[in-house]
């Protein structure tokens, strides 16, 4: 891996969710992972253990990698060994996002989102 200095001058985040990642520099690796289970109800009555990662495909289904379609050639030049960047400005980043200014080796990001929502019908 090619490695470089980052210089940010200004970096503005106002909200950074769950297994989210600010990187400024160069990282071997990132890896981030969010498992959200949201429940949505008319009557906020919850019960100890009514929910499970594991009771949900969504969380325990393999994943399906991409299939390389072509080898990828690429040559790059760096002219100059620094990242410079004035002002980044970032207002929100969602679950298992990398906001990241520099060189990284490997990236892997996982969300997994369940949602259920228990409402009450009109009975008319």
């Amino acid at each position: 891996m090619y490695c470089r200095t980052s210089h940010v001058h200004t970096f503005t985040n106002i909200s950074t969710d769950a297994s989210s990642v600010i990187e400024i520099g160069d990282s071997e690796e990132i890896k981030a992972i969010a498992y959200i289970l949201a429940v949505q109800r008319d009557k906020a009555i919850f019960y100890e253990n009514e929910f499970q990662f594991e009771d949900y495909t969504a969380f325990w289904e393999p994943l399906p990698l991409p299939v390389d379609q072509e080898p990828i050639c690429l040559l790059t030049f760096h002219e100059t060994p620094s990242i410079r960047v004035d002002k980044v400005n970032v207002s929100f980043s969602a679950a298992s996002s990398v906001i990241h200014i520099g060189s990284s080796e490997c990236v892997q990001l996982e969300t997994r989102v369940k949602n259920i929502r228990h409402l009450v019908r009109d009975q008319r």
